[in-house]
């Protein structure tokens, strides 16, 4: 048994979930919103039995060390060790080779060139990128901090880390280099991006100069995603978990300043909106955000966005608004007293009203109705009706309007959406029909058929083709291991648990005796057999181009005889 089967030996899918959704029960399993995409129809499946869990819809799907890297957006070993610990399984120091080699190897690249970075920038030759920082009035105590350094020598720094034992192509597809002589940052500040559990997995450069790209990024990776990276979040988890407050800024010298304000509870963002991933990230130790983005219009649309992605996760939100135009790093610089802005942070209701009021004339009924409409807008998709009412209530002190009236209006809304609804099939429905291609082929759908109800001798009795002719030339290997009842890798075991799901679905209750079973698996091998008939008809047309017609005609009394009774057979070999 390998350690990741140990972990998931002892620890149930249900109580890694439940941290982050909030099941509720449906039959032996349980159900709820997707934590990976948005939904208004439950269509995330989770079954204790099975130690699994599944969406219908997106195609997520998983067992506990799979879940927890998705919904952390950390990597294989992390996600292990966090378990691990949570299992009581002591890892011995080599146990990331399992799967993890490579991500280390990432890992300690990465690690090892923040390292060489920083200490270039404390070089006399280099002088002037230190003075920039200082200039800039960062300490060298926070430099120390957020380990900033500098690009300076590309050739030296490439030949240290083939010393350091790292591979040439390694190197050169790292992101890191542009090519032996000339690293991506050359010339730039660096500042080095880690992820939650402080591994540095990415860098941004800065020019000293009003040179553009003003910024330039490391690309994205398998180990860094900008939508799930919290700039500064190794420094600042301790203090946002004690004051269960976290500042929202952008990206890192806002985040530097604020630090070295001793405001410790802040992270930034690259720039755009607090994703749905952030919000994952911060919900566990987190009930209030402050957000505290630059103030233009790019701020104004990132904050919006912000806002609805955290509507129905518990967690209150606060907009504060620096004066004058000033990012923070500009108004701590000025003297401004970052927490008096804390005390006078706007509601989102508050800062919808302030900045959507500039659209409409408030001195009049029509410019007053029309905003109300706007701001109506926002509360729809929010779920408590104890929410709903405050911001009501808070609508009708700002403007003067009877809660009575705009909850009517708020009503007529609501009313209005469920009857666009009904026009629309109900998504959960819809993914119990058909399995989605997204992660799980037909043809592991069959074998999860042929697995589930045992229908081995049916599936020798109905298929027209030998095994040998099916696994020549594709890759079905789940499909050739189940019907040949050859071992399973942890893998393949996962895809057929996802597939057993799906079939308690479709066939709730039934065996395989049952006609509903039956005749989807007879469905299942003919859409097989229409699909090898094509390919070997195209294969055959290739090898003979000349005996086109002749090839039709052939292939057209083989499909007859594997499909007895098919209508509009001739599709087969035209579509």
């Amino acid at each position: 048994m390998s350690i990741a089967q140990d972990i998931e030996s002892r620890i149930n899918i249900f109580d890694v979930v439940s941290r982050y959704v909030n099941l509720k029960k449906a039959g032996v399993n349980y159900k709820w919103l997707c934590p990976f995409h948005s939904e208004r129809t439950p269509s995330f499946i989770v079954s204790p039995q099975k130690n699994i869990a599944h969406c219908f819809s997106c195609g997520k799907w998983g067992g506990p060390i799979r879940f927890l890297m998705e919904v952390e957006k950390v990597e294989f070993r992390e996600a292990v060790s966090i378990l691990a610990k949570e299992s009581g399984i002591e890892l011995s120091t080599d146990y990331g080779k399992e799967k993890a080699e490579k991500w280390e190897d990432v890992y300690a690249l990465y690690r090892e060139t923040a390292l060489w970075y920083h200490h270039a920038l404390f070089e006399k030759e280099n002088e002037k990128y230190l003075n920039y920082l200082l200039d800039r009035q960062i300490s060298r105590d926070t430099i120390a901090k957020f380990q900033l350094g500098c690009s300076t020598s590309s050739r030296d720094l490439f030949y240290y880390l083939k010393e350091k034992w790292f591979d040439h192509k390694f190197l050169m597809e790292s992101g890191i280099f542009l090519s032996e002589t000339r690293d991506k940052f050359f010339g730039r500040i660096t500042f080095p991006i880690a992820n939650s559990m402080g591994h540095v997995v990415a860098f941004t450069g800065r020019v000293l100069d009003d040179a553009l790209p003003k910024y330039l990024n490391s690309p994205a990776s398998h180990i860094f995603d900008k939508s799930s990276i919290l700039y500064g979040m190794h420094l600042a988890k301790q203090m946002i978990a004690k004051t269960e407050e976290v500042y929202i800024v952008e990206w890192q010298m806002d985040t530097i300043a604020l630090h070295q304000a001793r405001i410790e509870n802040t992270v930034g963002i690259s720039g755009t909106a607090l994703t749905a991933d952030h919000i994952r990230i911060l919900k566990r130790s987190t009930k209030i955000v402050y957000l505290a983005l630059d103030a233009d219009n790019a701020w104004v649309k990132a904050t919006f966005a912000s806002i609805e992605n955290i509507l129905n996760q518990d967690i209150e939100v606060r907009i504060i608004h620096i004066p004058n135009g000033k990012d923070p790093d500009d108004f701590l610089k000025s003297g401004g007293d970052f927490h008096a802005l804390r005390e006078v942070a706007m509601t989102p209701i508050a800062f919808y009203l302030a900045e959507w009021g500039r659209e409409y004339d408030l001195t009049t009924i029509i410019g007053k109705k029309k905003l109300i409409e706007k701001c109506l807008e926002f509360l729809l998709p929010i779920r408590s009706q104890i929410e709903i009412s405050l911001h009501i209530a808070e609508m009708s002190q700002a403007l003067w309007v009877s809660q009575e009236a705009i909850y009517a209006e708020y009503k007529k809304k609501v009313q209005y959406g469920r009857t666009r609804e009904k026009s629309d099939t109900n998504e959960w429905e819809k993914s119990e029909a058909t399995l989605t291609q997204k992660s799980i082929s037909s043809e592991d759908y069959l074998a999860g058929y042929i697995s589930n109800y045992q229908l081995f001798d049916l599936f020798f009795t109905e298929f027209r083709y030998t095994p040998e002719d099916l696994f020549s030339e594709r890759d079905f290997s789940l499909l050739e291991k189940v019907i040949q009842k050859k071992p399973l890798d942890s893998e393949d075991g996962e895809i057929l648990k996802v597939i057993a799901l799906h079939l308690e679905n479709i066939h709730p209750d039934e065996d395989a005796s049952a006609t509903s079973v039956q005749k989807a698996f007879l469905d299942a091998i003919k859409s097989l057999h229409k699909r090898l008939l094509r390919q070997e008809y195209q294969k055959a047309k290739i090898e003979h181009p000349e005996n086109t017609a002749i090839l039709f005609q052939t292939f057209l009394e083989k499909a007859k005889k594997i499909l007895p009774g098919e209508q509009n057979i001739q599709t087969i070999f035209r579509s």
